[in-house]
């Protein structure tokens, strides 16, 4: 069974304050006399589920056409964060018992917000602290996927996503795991393959 936890990109939809918003325009319509439908789309390479590359943050880091394809496919760990805790950081992930080579999926309230397609970009989404991101670099994490459009807090700095694409950690953005249970999953998650860029929307699924 597959699972799409992958947002729909769709005209208006919720982006970053600060990047482009996303506009979809059809300029060839079959019900107009055209011979096909054809459409024309406006958004930053960070738009919806995405996945950021090295090169995001690190001027010598990989773009996501270079990433690689066996960090983006394969087992993964989906943990839930309870309601009331708004940062996932060190002292919330000792105690799950982090492997080397682990991919982990955080499941929060964030999900609720990217189910219902909430337009409002909401500043107080849960995010992975910077203590946080230096221990899953410690414990040798390959990859970290969160439910809201960033996984560092807003207007905190950057040393979150420093520490991960410093290190090749790949991180995803966006996701939606409101109906999926914590647990163990295979991942496929697979970018639009822009030469050099720092990031890219993704299709992503998880296989129970």
């Amino acid at each position: 069974m597959f699972i799409d936890v992958s947002m729909n990109i769709e005209d208006g939809m919720v982006h970053w304050p600060t990047d482009p918003g996303i506009t979809i325009k059809h300029f060839s319509n079959i019900k107009n006399g055209d011979s096909a439908n054809n459409s024309e789309i406006t958004c930053g390479t960070h738009t919806g589920t995405h996945i950021d590359a090295p090169h995001h943050f690190i001027e010598e880091g990989v773009g996501i056409d270079k990433l690689n394809l066996e960090t983006l496919i394969g087992l993964c760990r989906v943990i839930e964060v309870a309601k009331e805790i708004k940062i996932i950081s060190r002292n919330f992930l000792v105690p799950h018992d982090i492997k080397s080579g682990e991919r982990l999926l955080f499941k929060t309230k964030n999900s609720i917000w990217i189910n219902n397609r909430d337009n409002n970009f909401h500043e107080d989404y849960v995010y992975v602290s910077a203590d946080g991101a230096k221990y899953l670099v410690e414990k040798g994490v390959i990859l970290v996927g969160v439910d809201y459009l960033s996984v560092e807090g807003y207007h905190i700095g950057h040393d979150t996503h420093k520490t991960l694409l410093g290190a090749n950690v790949v991180v995803i953005e966006g996701l939606n795991l409101t109906d999926v249970i914590p647990g163990n999953y295979k991942l496929i998650a697979m970018p639009i393959k822009i030469k050099n860029s720092d990031g890219a929307p993704s299709r992503v699924l998880l296989e129970k």
